[in-house]
């Protein structure tokens, strides 16, 4: 029996940690605005089996490249158009990523110090958050983590080697790096390529071994892959590499031209907190747990590669003036690995674990009480948050008090440091269906979906539930003034050229009268709940079929009859003239 399979506490780790990353991943209606989207660009491409070019609405999608959303349309195309279809990949991925993490650290600090690091990495909220959500940082992680994984064995090659197989091994790993680089831009756009190269040039640099990222053979498959996808993009929409490099890159990163900014400490609680209990075992465990140096006086090479793992792309994402909590997943399996190299002889660090799962679990258990002023206990929302708090707080001050008596033993003490997470699936279940149906359109889809009919045609005024298309199988005639409904930048950016396209869903702002007033082909209108003009105009005319929070649907109109509709009744906001449009009916 292996070192390994003696530690049940340790597999029983793993196998909770897997069962808390996919309990319940379909539970759940999608949640808009990222999930409804996603899934929707995902279905349109199975839809039309072009695995190029993504789009939203029938409309190019460029915020993101393809990779990510060929990937959920195949699997859309195998289990159909649903939440596990959706969210599926994600998964995989996270599970793909745990498996490469339980493999490097196997090699590099023994069967257990794996397993540790394996456990950790899938026990972090971060992980597990973005393991069971429609999105890309899974997937970027896994090739960021393939990319650092090989360009590190690569350089564990002697540079001077004489036996052809270690020269070929070198050369290959150095090309699956490259491949991995490849598939990460084809995920997430440049930084794909440029947060592994962050992280190994200065590895590589420190260890004098800035050959192992060198090897033209590789440097040819990376253009390979690429360039196809890079052609076909720029051949269907001529300005996709000067939005994608100047937009969504060099804008996103310097300017807070599209809205993401935040202060320059914005990342350290992310990744503090994202990342308990690791995060403070690894800092309570450094002083007693580092690898000393060895007799030349040199650091131990996987300490120095795991902390510039966390190190740099923490200081470029600081520096940058795009902020979102997800930029920090890719550095995630390094404080796992790290926990693992400091546990791989001894559990150090481990009461600093259980002191910060007993603080959390207080906070958690209080929250709903210190602040119960501004909880709305009348939604249903609200309601779900103090009863799934307790009993995460109360798993919280269990496993800290545990792990306080345990922190000798290393494997009960990795148990009982994973439960946290492993069980915010399964205490969360009334509160996240509370929030699927607060914040989807799953529930409207259906009333919808009662009185529709293959001729049917949406109308959505200046609002576009992201979840709705998905759930109805269909795209939408957008009645806009910019197209920013979509959530895309690139669309938003683009409007007037888009706007005027041949078969564009773009209509003018206050085209949806005279589609109300002519309804051929019968239709259905979808209005902000806040427009009440608009929804008092529709409801003289139309029954209403469902509303939710945001959005209410109205219909079908099916007649040319209707009433005259005066010119000023389109809404609170501003209208444009009217216009004639290529598609106007």
């Amino acid at each position: 029996m292996t070192t390994l399979g003696r530690n049940r506490w340790i597999v029983a780790s793993l196998a909770i940690v897997l069962v808390g990353l996919s309990f319940r991943i379909n539970g759940y209606p999608l949640l808009e605005p990222d999930e409804g989207r996603n899934a929707e660009i995902a279905r349109e491409m199975a839809v039309s089996n072009n695995y190029v070019i993504p789009r939203l609405n029938g409309l190019p999608y460029l915020d993101k490249p393809v990779l990510y959303f060929a990937v959920d349309a195949v699997v859309m195309k195998m289990l159909g158009p649903n939440e596990l279809a959706a969210r599926l990949p994600s998964l995989l991925f996270t599970l793909a990523t745990l498996a490469l993490v339980w493999w490097f650290g196997r090699r590099t600090l023994g069967p257990v110090g794996g397993a540790v690091a394996a456990a950790a990495t899938g026990a972090a909220p971060l992980t597990l958050a973005f393991a069971r959500t429609v999105i890309f940082d899974s997937a970027l992680t896994f090739f960021v983590v393939l990319a650092i994984f090989s360009f590190y064995f690569a350089a564990e090659i002697p540079r001077d080697a004489n036996a052809t197989k270690e020269r070929e091994r070198a050369a290959r790993m150095t090309a699956v790096g490259w491949v991995a680089l490849a598939l990460a831009v084809l995920t997430k756009g440049p930084i794909g390529l440029a947060l592994p190269l962050m992280v190994m040039l200065p590895y590589l640099a420190w260890r004098r071994r800035l050959d192992a990222l060198w090897d033209p053979i590789a440097l040819l498959v990376f253009v390979a892959i690429l360039l196809p996808w890079i052609f076909a993009m720029s051949r269907e929409v001529p300005d996709f590499l000067e939005y994608t490099l100047v937009t969504e890159t060099f804008k996103r990163l310097t300017t807070d031209e599209l809205n993401r900014t935040g202060p320059i400490w914005y990342f350290l609680p992310i990744i503090l907190a994202g990342s308990l209990p690791w995060s403070v075992v690894a800092l309570s465990g450094w002083k007693h747990g580092r690898p000393r140096r060895d007799a030349t006086g040199s650091w131990d090479r996987r300490a120095v590669l795991f902390l510039l793992w966390i190190v740099v792309p923490l200081v470029f994402f600081s520096l940058s003036q795009s902020k979102r909590p997800h930029y920090v997943l890719p550095m995630i399996p390094a404080v796992g690995l790290l926990v693992g190299l400091l546990w791989r002889n001894k559990p150090h660090g481990t009461r600093g674990g259980g002191v910060a799962l007993i603080v959390c679990g207080i906070i958690v258990f209080l929250a709903p009480t210190i602040v119960g002023t501004l909880l709305d206990v009348n939604t249903a929302v609200g309601a779900a948050i103090p009863g799934t708090a307790r009993g995460l707080g109360f798993v919280c001050l269990l496993s800290g008090v545990v792990g306080l008596v345990v922190s000798h033993k290393r494997d009960i003490a990795l148990f009982t440091m994973c439960v946290p997470v492993v069980a915010i699936p399964f205490v969360s279940v009334n509160l996240m269906t509370a929030i699927g149906d607060d914040r989807s359109a799953r529930d409207l889809a259906s009333a919808i979906e009662q009185v529709l009919t293959e001729q049917t045609e949406i109308v959505a005024i200046q609002t576009y539930p992201l979840s709705l298309p998905f759930y109805l199988g269909r795209e939408f005639r957008l009645a806009t003034a910019d197209g920013s409904e979509l959530t895309s930048n690139y669309l938003t950016h683009s409007y007037s050229r888009w706007r005027d396209a041949i078969e564009s869903p773009f209509r003018p702002v206050d085209w949806w009268l005279d589609a109300l007033s002519d309804c051929r082909p019968p239709r259905v209108f979808l209005v902000s709940t806040d427009n009440a003009t608009a929804r008092s105009l529709l409801a003289d005319r139309l029954p209403l079929i469902a509303s939710n929070r945001k959005v209410a649907a109205y219909g079908p109109c099916g007649g040319s009859d209707l009433a005259a509709i005066p010119a000023d009744a389109a809404g609170p906001t501003h209208l444009l003239p009217h216009s004639t449009h290529p598609n106007r009916h």
